[in-house]
Parts: structure tokens; C-alpha cells; sequence
């Protein structure tokens, strides 16, 4: 899975309504079969993640407390039920790494960027050189183009580059959204996510300045992305128009950022209550220790303007995050 799209949980309170950290909090195996269970048992995960997949969380309970957890993920097409020797391999997988962190000195650092285990090496194709792909993806009429798993440019087709207006050097080793900045929109970005997270197609229309539209459909598995690029027939044309030039779009994964504060938020009732989710749930999501609160001064009264903060809280503690002035 991509860094990026699994941003929102590089951090998670122990206390927010999770499977990881309930998986944590209740010392048991927790399985999500499907997006109607995930909206179910946790409705602010499935706003922000609205997507087929299978998940699993077990505790990582060592000698002295719980470590963390295990957090697995299957794309669509995944048992919804666990089997007893699925639940078993998590459980006892989870067991062997808790014993491993037991056997460290002191506490593991978490790095800032996860680390990226490759799942399967790269297929030989029977030995054939690579320039034999090439060359049969250059006698399609369609554009072709390959993504890996962080969503960069691997490969890109001379009729993709003609479709795109923008030459290879200028597109290999990027991200779509960036060296093509129409492309930076919100569909996009759902689309993207859906075929990473659920492993099927997808596709979508996208219109390249200044009114030319292309469908692009997207082909993933557990080593990348392969990407078709076609122009639509004429009487497909403008079905999906594109943002006004200059108009300013969402950064690929604000907006599902933006989601899951949102629906945290909705659960709110007091002031105590916002202070206890930006604590628990948007400082450690972005991975700050503390948030400035700034009230203006009244013009009226002439009262001076004060402020108050939010700290993160340490580990274990009941206190309340807010501190005025």
C-alpha cells in the first residue's frame, strides 16, 4: 500500500474508535470483512476509506503491555469470513512479532516513512528483454502507462505521451498529479485509491486542456498499476468536464484527511468534547504536539486577546489537553 494513502493511520490514539486501537484497548483479533462491516462497526474509518476491501488487527501483547498491532489488509475478492486457521496464522504472527519487540532494548524508534517490503519479485517473462514489451505496447492504438505501488511513472508508451501532450523525461519517475496538474482532482485521486485498496479495475474521464477529454482505466495487483489511455468517441465527448483552468484542487490525500477529522468531528457535543478529538485523533495524525488556539481582541471592549493550547497527551494520561492562556 502506498505511504500516502496510508497517512491517516501512521498515528492513532489508543482511544479513538479503530480496529487497530480497539484490537490494542480490548486484547483481541479484530476482522472487518467488508465495507458493510466497516460502516457498521466504525463509521468514521468508512467515510474517509470508501472502498471493497478486508481487513484484520492482533494485538502485539508482550510481557510488559501491549506494543501495537498487527494491521493486515486484503483487497476485494477476500473471504468475508475468517476462517479458524486464518484467525489462527494472524494470531500466532502476531505473537512472534510481539516476542521479537519483547527481546529489544528498550522501546523500537518509529521511523517518520514506513518501510517498503517488496511482495513478489519482479517477473522474467521467460527471459525475453524488456524492449519486446515495448515494442508491443507500441503497435496499440491506445496509450499505455505503469505506475508503481507509491503511484510514480515507470513506463510510459510514445501514443500516451502524444495523449498527454508531455514527453517521457518529463513523466517518468513522477506522480501523475504532479507532472500533469489537470489531473490533480479529487476523482482522480478516489480512483486511484479504490484500485489500490480493492486490487479491480477502475477507470475514469479525465479532460486535458484546454477541451480534450481521455479515459484512462486503471488495472492494479500487488506490484503496480497498468493504466489505459484512450481517446473516447465523439459522441462521448464532454460527458465529465474538467476543473476551470487556474482553479485550485484538493493535494491527493487531503481530501480524505479532511474526511476523517470531519466525521470525528460529528460526534462532538461540547468544547471538552473538540478538545479531546484534536488531542486524540488530529495531533497525532499529523504528528504535532500541540495546537494554538487564538482568540481576537473585542474591539468593543477592549478586551485583551488571549489564547489557549492543546497538547498532546502522554501515554496513560486522564488530564485535559486544553491549557488557557
Amino acid at each position: 500500500m502506498p505511504a500516502e494513502v496510508a497517512r491517516p493511520w501512521h498515528r492513532i490514539s489508543p482511544t479513538a474508535s479503530t480496529p487497530v486501537s480497539d484490537a490494542v484497548r480490548e486484547d483481541r483479533l479484530v476482522w472487518i470483512g467488508s465495507q458493510e462491516d466497516l460502516a457498521h462497526d466504525y463509521p468514521q474509518a468508512a467515510v474517509s476509506l470508501p472502498y471493497e476491501f478486508c481487513l484484520a488487527a492482533a494485538p502485539l501483547t508482550g510481557r510488559r503491555g501491549p506494543h501495537g498491532a498487527l494491521f493486515l489488509l486484503w483487497p476485494a475478492g477476500h473471504a468475508r469470513t475468517a476462517s479458524l486457521r486464518e484467525r489462527d496464522h494472524v494470531s500466532s504472527a502476531a505473537r512472534g512479532v510481539a516476542r521479537m519487540l519483547d527481546r529489544a532494548d528498550g522501546t523500537p524508534a518509529v521511523p517518520e516513512v514506513p518501510r517498503v517490503i517488496p511482495a513478489a519479485p519482479p517477473r522474467a517473462y521467460g527471459g525475453r528483454p524488456p524492449h519486446a514489451a515495448a515494442d508491443w505496447a507500441e503497435r496499440l492504438p491506445e496509450g499505455a502507462l505503469a505506475l508503481d505501488l507509491e503511484g510514480r511513472i515507470t513506463f510510459v508508451d510514445g501514443t500516451a505521451e502524444a495523449l498527454l501532450g508531455r514527453a517521457s523525461g518529463h513523466l517518468l519517475g513522477t506522480w501523475p498529479w504532479k507532472s500533469l496538474p489537470w489531473l490533480d482532482a479529487p476523482l482522480v485521486e478516489d480512483r486511484y485509491r479504490a484500485a489500490v485498496l480493492s486490487r479491480e479495475p477502475v477507470e475514469f474521464t479525465a479532460l486535458r486542456p484546454p477541451d480534450i477529454p481521455l479515459g484512462f482505466q486503471l488495472y492494479p495487483d500487488s506490484s503496480g498499476i497498468s493504466v489505459r489511455i484512450t481517446r473516447p468517441a465523439r459522441h462521448e465527448e464532454g460527458t465529465r468536464p474538467g476543473p476551470p483552468a487556474g482553479a485550485a484542487v484538493p493535494q491527493p490525500g487531503r481530501v480524505h484527511q479532511l474526511l476523517h477529522l470531519a466525521a470525528a468531528m460529528t460526534e462532538t457535543v461540547t468544547v471538552r468534547d473538540v478538545v479531546e478529538v484534536v488531542a486524540h485523533q488530529v495531533l497525532p495524525a499529523f504528528g504535532a504536539d500541540a495546537s494554538c488556539c487564538p482568540r481576537p481582541t473585542r474591539a468593543a471592549s477592549g478586551s485583551p486577546a488571549t489564547t489557549g493550547t492543546i497538547r498532546r497527551p502522554s501515554s496513560g494520561s486522564t488530564a485535559c489537553p486544553w491549557t488557557p492562556g
